[in-house]
């Protein structure tokens, strides 16, 4: 059984739900996934997403900020993601970094 994200280039971000995994799509649409965000990691980061929090991975397509207190990240719809203190050093790099930039 195939579990490639066939449309992770409209999804916003994928969010961690105990086993499974939600991924909010640029329409507002949620599709649920039967397989744990760690089994995408790979998949997604390859793409340029960044794992900002335990529970969320994000597409640079669709980051337009991080909040002053550095705390969230801003989407371009106006949604605020956490940012863990843990990630918060590889989600500043993943910002500054050129693959960003090429994807955003």
């Amino acid at each position: 059984m195939s579990h490639k994200l066939h449309n992770h280039q409209n999804a916003l971000y994928i969010q961690a739900s105990e086993s499974y995994s939600l991924l909010k799509l640029n329409d507002s649409k949620t599709q649920v996934k039967t397989r744990p965000m760690k089994f995408f990691m790979n998949i997604l980061e390859s793409n340029g997403w960044c794992q900002i929090h335990k529970s969320f991975m994000v597409n640079p397509q669709f980051v337009e900020s991080i909040t002053h207190d550095r705390t969230g990240l801003c989407l371009q719809n106006g949604q605020i993601l956490p940012i863990s203190r843990r990630n918060m050093q590889k989600v500043l790099k993943w910002r500054n970094s050129e693959i960003f930039y090429l994807i955003a």
